[in-house]
């Protein structure tokens, strides 16, 4: 699929999501197989988020339930990156990456340093996928 298209999906998802917040509805969660796309998506995308990085870091970024999966990335120059694993669920790791949730409200399991993993987290905000 195009990635425009699932750049499409995450901002529908996240603006539906927008509104049934501002009307008190609960939110809803894209079925496995789209989440799958965009948790891809924001994975293959981090790097880009790189800039916003004080220090390089390899990522093994492991998103859980369903539409997860597993990505080894690289932001910044590898010959100089530290590694982290992160470990977080494949919906909050989404919202995350459309801006709609912090790095702190982010239920998340760190290997490595954490100093570096938030700062990943962080980067990933800037990704605003909305």
């Amino acid at each position: 699929m195009p990635a425009r298209l699932v750049v499409r999906a995450f901002e529908l998802w996240t603006h539906e999501n927008d509104i049934r917040q501002a009307v008190g509805w609960a939110p809803s969660v894209p079925d496995p197989s789209t989440l799958r796309l965009m948790t891809d998506l924001a994975a293959r995308l981090l790097p880009h988020a790189a800039a916003a990085l004080p220090e390089p870091v390899e990522v093994r970024l492991v998103l859980t339930g369903p539409g997860g999966g597993t990505w080894d990335v690289t932001m910044g120059s590898a010959s100089a990156a530290a590694t982290v694993a992160i470990v977080a669920d494949a919906v909050g790791f989404c919202r995350l990456a459309a801006n709609r949730l912090t790095p702190d409200d982010l239920d998340v399991n760190v290997t490595g340093d954490p100093a570096r993993a938030a700062a990943v987290l962080a980067a990933a905000t800037t990704l605003a996928l909305d």
